[in-house]
């Protein structure tokens, strides 16, 4: 912990401030991983309405935090820099928002604000509850597995604060302490009981009875005078622990003209047993660059976590991903990698065993990405059925995973095409079909498929779709977007995508993929029609969301940052 303050000591009383950055949030996912949360939070102009259960259009996932006790959350911005100083290979990460605040200010912190304080914030009032807890989440926020940890230790935490008053904030307004309560009793000296002193009885006894502390404290600080201190490792680590590590690549050889083959060893710390496996439609995240700005999505062809191949296309298109592995990257290289997850698919071939039909609908080098289910029905000695798109047959990676009795090729160069509505067969029972329908390919190919399963009748149990990136780019038509909460007009231009333009017009959108397969650049539209691209969205959230890295709009749409 980076300091605290003795109960003897004065806790100086802080100047009136001014609210440098005022943000709100929705839950989203977080890149990378299987998780959601609410900490990717915008900024808001102009005046914002703050009730007693927090800003209006701020969200908080976990239900606990959904109490009138955790409204708000403020965090020192000085922080920042003392971040970027001792974890430099993760600079860039440290900038305000980063920790998911609603308000930040300059001169109040953990030191020099005390339990109970009552502040004017606009014209509303507040009330400081408790020390922010930090949680798992900080560490994928971050990519350091121990970021959480290191957040408790220091004591850089934040606070939160119940709404006393309701009234309107705004980017600018003051915050002035009214009332003080507890002035022996900073967040400092309360994070010390917390993190440290844990079983100071009769520090816990004073806090169970301290006016202004939330309830949520107060009932771990009783449970602490009857069973001892609780194991904090749940909160720290979470259910999922952080999945980046170091691999070398160990091989790439030719496989056409196109595709090379790609095998990495992993360089570090070994892997679990419950981490080594990978689940239905096998994939991995690859960071890349010397500076590992961004991230791309490959389909693994064989192997476990220890050890894997990829097979990847050289795409002359390419944001960087494909370009950077063929042309750049050598044996011996080293590039760090997560174990991927798709748009929330849980399912798995065994589950469709019973089907008399598998068709796989496959365009290039998206033959990869079921090659694992290929073998499974095979090894079942089940029907199946390959359709198979390919530049020219010297394009055809993995033909020779395929079997040749029920693959078909279609060879662009020979005039040959991928017809998919004949061989898309129609459903004699919509409730219960004996048909699975599989795609991976471009864009346009996943489109049509979509389209004609959907005319016949297919449940989406039966037709599972997987995009890992390539095909959708965010740019096409021109259109205009609405921000709802200002009624400003900017222009999306035919060569940028709405994520660029957002983020040049300074409204800080997250981002991993670029390809519509994360989630992490999801923003709400309120009207309009929207061209929806990339899979990380199912129908429901398509009424309400849409990818910022590739959809787009039509005409005008109306859009929440």
């Amino acid at each position: 912990m980076d300091s605290y303050a003795p109960e003897s000591d004065l806790v100086p009383w802080p100047p009136k401030v001014a609210v440098l950055s005022l943000r709100t949030g929705k839950v989203r996912p977080l890149a990378g991983v299987k998780i959601t949360s609410a900490i990717n939070k915008q900024p808001r102009r102009g005046r914002v309405r703050l009730t007693k259960l927090g800003f209006a259009d701020d969200e908080r996932q976990y239900p606990p935090h959904q109490s009138p006790d955790n409204a708000i959350h403020q965090y020192d911005p000085g922080h920042y820099e003392r971040w970027a100083a001792e974890l430099p290979d993760r600079e860039n990460k440290f900038v305000v928002g980063a920790f998911g605040e609603n308000i930040s200010t300059r001169h109040l912190s953990e030191s020099n604000v005390c339990v109970g304080d009552k502040f004017r914030l606009g014209d509303a009032v507040v009330q400081v509850t408790m020390t922010r807890q930090p949680c798992y989440k900080l560490n994928h926020r971050f990519e350091h597995k121990k970021m959480s940890s290191l957040v408790q230790a220091t004591g850089r935490t934040g606070w939160l604060y119940r709404v006393l008053q309701e009234g309107w904030v705004e980017e600018g307004a003051e915050m002035e302490l009214l009332e003080r309560i507890n002035p022996a009793w900073p967040l400092s000296r309360l994070q010390h009981i917390l993190y440290t002193d844990r079983n100071n009885a009769e520090a816990l006894a004073q806090l169970i009875s301290l006016p202004g502390l939330s309830s949520e404290l107060v009932g771990v600080f009783e449970k602490r005078l009857e069973e001892g201190a609780e194991d904090m490792n749940g909160r720290l680590q979470g259910d999922v622990a952080m999945l980046w590590r170091s691999y070398t690549l160990i091989e790439k050889t030719p496989l056409t003209p196109r595709v090379q083959k790609f095998v990495f060893a992993l360089a570090d710390e070994s892997v679990g047993a419950d981490e080594l496996h990978f689940g239905p439609v096998p994939h991995v995240r690859i960071k890349f660059g010397p500076d590992s700005k961004f991230t791309r999505a490959y389909s693994v062809v064989s192997g476990d976590m220890n050890r894997f191949e990829l097979g990847v296309a050289r795409d002359d298109n390419s944001r960087g991903g494909s370009l950077y592995l063929h042309d750049s990257l050598g044996v011996g290289d080293q590039v760090k990698v997560v174990k991927g997850h798709t748009s929330g698919n849980k399912w798995g071939v065994d589950q469709y065993l019973h089907a008399k039909r598998h068709v796989f609908i496959l365009g290039g080098i998206g033959v990869t990405a079921f090659l694992g289910e290929i073998r499974t029905l095979l090894k079942e000695c089940i029907h199946l059925e390959i359709h198979y798109a390919v530049r020219s047959m010297s394009d055809a990676a993995y033909l020779d995973e395929l079997p040749r009795a029920q693959t078909t090729v279609y060879a662009k160069s020979e005039g040959q095409r991928l017809r998919v509505r004949s061989i898309i067969p129609s459903l004699e029972d919509n409730s219960d079909p004996n048909v699975v329908i599989y795609c991976c390919g471009p864009t346009g190919l996943i489109e049509e498929t979509r389209n004609i399963t959907k005319e016949l009748g297919y449940p989406r149990s039966h037709v599972h779709f997987e995009e890992f990136g390539g095909a959708a780019t965010g740019t096409g038509d021109p259109f205009e977007i609405e921000i709802a909460a200002s009624g400003k007009l900017l222009q999306v231009p035919q060569e940028k995508s709405l994520l660029q333009v957002l983020n040049e017009a300074g409204f800080d959108i997250d981002s991993s993929c670029l390809a519509g397969n994360c989630g992490a650049c999801m923003v709400e539209y309120c009207k309009g029609e929207v061209v929806h691209q990339g899979v990380a969205l199912d129908d429901e959230q398509k009424s309400t969301s849409m990818l910022s890295c590739v959809s787009r709009g039509k005409g005008r749409i109306t859009v929440k940052c």
